[in-house]
Parts: structure tokens; sequence; C-alpha cells
């Protein structure tokens, strides 16, 4: 069995589907439109930072 997809856009969180007609991230025009946007990828960049930051934070 393949393990679940995660959401690229919600750091942790599992992908939820919830762009009608999407199959996963791999086909989500969401994801895709972030990731055409110089500014919504690097500000998800940070966002991705910030999360990895506090989970190894909670880790220690």
């Amino acid at each position: 069995m393949a393990p679940d997809a995660k959401c690229p856009l919600r750091p942790g969180d599992m992908c939820t589907l919830c762009v009608p007609g999407a199959t996963g991230p791999q086909d989500c025009p969401t994801v895709a439109e972030v990731m055409r946007d110089l500014d919504l990828r690097a500000r998800l960049a940070e966002l991705r930072a910030e999360y990895l930051d506090e989970v190894r934070g909670s880790r220690a």
C-alpha cells in the first residue's frame, strides 16, 4: 500500500483532496499555481522552514 500524500502547501498535513477533481498534490491546481508564483513559492519555503524548526524543537 502506498503512503498517503502530504500537502505541499500545509506543512505537516496530509492531502485532503480539497480541490474537486484533484487526485493528490501531483495534479492539484492550487499547488501548481503556488509553485508558478515566485513570491508565493518563497513564502511557502519560509513556512516550511518555520514548521521544521518547530518539529525539531519539540523533539529536543
